[in-house]
């Protein structure tokens, strides 16, 4: 059913993991209509978790306010306890983001973009961290080629080896396997598994539900910006605010 629930989260106990990402009621607003209308959940550390849903069932949306690329119209939103609206600037770091658009630049090689984008990230030697994400996408053939030459397939890999860079607690993915063959869908599951293994929280957009729940720990089905599904693991609704204990009712002094 959707949520209609409004949660109210009580102290977390220092005992209990601050969750890798953390919404309460989150909306987002575009005009009259909402792309989210209320999602509430919380995803565990170290987890895969698919977002499932048909076009425009919010998915999108959610990923880019986890991403701090849109700010929730209502609600709020955390990553590793930060609220991503109020602290953008600490998120960012924290965030590796493949959206739909690659924001690759045409006019530069492919190595020039992985060297560009490894000097932004602060890394120690560029070139070298360039050359092994190359590698790594299967592109190492291509590094002197301008992008604005590289097909939908090659564009997605480059995206894709941009975010081996950096050393993300958190990588958000949508539609990962878009534009990709056989070989490049083979090389996302590889990076997926990758990044779970060594302790990263993925989060995947996508309708390709076949594949990816092959893949994740558990899935969040989303329709008409309101979560409607949950299954597997990782993945759990936030825990209400636990009931005021009524206090005893006084006692009367017999006479």
């Amino acid at each position: 059913m959707p949520q209609t629930t409004i949660y109210s989260a009580p102290p977390r106990s220092p005992l209990v993991p601050i969750p890798a990402v953390a919404t309460r009621d989150v909306a987002r607003l575009f005009g009259r209509s909402a792309a989210l209308a209320g999602v509430s959940l919380e995803v565990e550390r170290g987890r895969m978790v698919a977002f499932l849903g048909p076009n425009g069932a919010g998915k999108t949306t959610l990923l880019r306010i986890l991403a701090t690329s849109l700010r929730p119209t209502f609600g709020t939103a955390h990553v590793d306890g930060i609220d991503v609206a109020e602290r953008p600037e600490l998120v960012r770091p924290r965030v590796a983001y493949l959206s739909h658009a690659t924001g690759l630049y045409d006019e530069l090689t492919a190595a020039e973009n992985l060297r560009f984008a490894a000097t932004m990230l602060r890394r120690s030697n560029p070139a070298d961290a360039a050359t092994h994400a190359l590698a790594e996408v299967g592109l190492e053939a291509d590094g002197a080629r301008r992008v604005r030459g590289f097909s939908a397939g090659m564009r997605r890999r480059l995206a894709l080896g941009r975010l081996l860079l950096g050393a993300p607690s958190l990588v958000l993915l949508d539609e990962p396997h878009a534009a990709l063959d056989a070989e490049g869908a083979a090389l996302v599951d590889r990076l997926l598994d990758q990044w779970r293994d060594g302790g990263t929280t993925v989060l995947v957009a996508t309708h390709q539900a076949d594949r990816i729940t092959r893949l994740a720990d558990g899935w969040a089905r989303l329709d008409a910006g309101v979560v409607v599904e949950l299954g597997g693991a990782g993945v759990t609704l936030p825990a209400a605010a636990p009931a005021p204990i009524p206090e005893p009712a006084t006692a009367t002094a017999e006479r």
